[in-house]
């Protein structure tokens, strides 16, 4: 049986600075990635910076997929929706045709990052927030896409998902359109493996870090396609030394 997880990936004889991890390799749950993410932190390395080489290593990993070249970010509230939209920036940058929507109740709920990316993103390319009143501006944007770049939810989601996110969720699937998962497919626990009402199905995720335990676990497993991993500049070597 082929693994779901493959060897180094290369692009016109030269590697990236990303890898793809083999089974073996060892998961980590939310917990201990949170306490890494704070650890770099107090090395200096803002959030902002995290965001913009998660999305750098994301936009070109995705650009190494040949899946088209019109493509429809959707993003959420969180950080994971500001990886989206900081990608979906520099894909645009690499001559792709970019659209974004952005999935939530109100302006009001976004998270100052993903403010920052959609006020740089939308200057460049047209950016959508959609609610439950205005869902069919997701169903349009679907039928004009090759590909989509998921960024609704990340590791934080630990408990239901509401009525509208899962109607967004089913659009999706129902489209049958190629999705790239951002860190995790949306709807997953990234511990436990289970569904949250409904989830997003993966061609591709490309997730950070190291690989999350969802990942190895039904049902979760099965809707997480290929998995590669992506670089986003924390020296993890540095931080066990420091931590001796």
């Amino acid at each position: 049986m082929r693994s779901r997880f493959s060897s180094r990936v290369t692009k016109r004889g030269s590697k990236f600075d990303y890898w793809v991890p083999m089974p073996s390799r060892k998961y980590l749950t939310v917990t201990q990635i949170r306490k890494l993410e704070e650890k770099a932190k107090c090395l200096g390395l803002s959030e902002r910076l995290l965001i913009e080489n998660a999305s750098s290593n994301l936009a070109q990993i995705i650009d190494s997929l040949n899946l088209g070249k019109n493509f429809l970010a959707v993003a959420g509230k969180g950080n994971n929706g500001a990886d989206t939209l900081a990608c979906a920036r520099k894909l645009a940058a690499k001559g792709y045709a970019a659209c974004a929507v952005i999935l939530a109740h109100d302006s009001v709920a976004l998270s100052e990052e993903v403010i920052f990316q959609k006020n740089i993103l939308e200057r460049i390319a047209p950016v959508d927030l959609v609610n439950e009143s205005n869902l069919a501006r997701l169903s349009q944007a679907l039928k004009t896409s090759d590909f989509l770049i998921d960024g609704i939810f990340g590791i934080g989601l630990s408990g239901p998902i509401s009525s509208f996110f899962l109607s967004a969720i089913d659009l999706i699937n129902r489209s049958k359109k190629p999705v790239v998962a951002c860190d995790i497919p949306s709807g997953l626990h990234p511990d436990t493996g289970e569904i949250l009402g409904g989830a997003i199905k993966a061609k591709y995720t490309i997730t950070f870090i190291a690989p999350k335990r969802a990942f190895f676990l039904p049902p979760a497993k099965k809707f997480c396609g290929k998995i590669l991993m992506a670089d986003i500049g924390i020296p993890l070597l540095k931080i066990r030394q420091r931590n001796r």
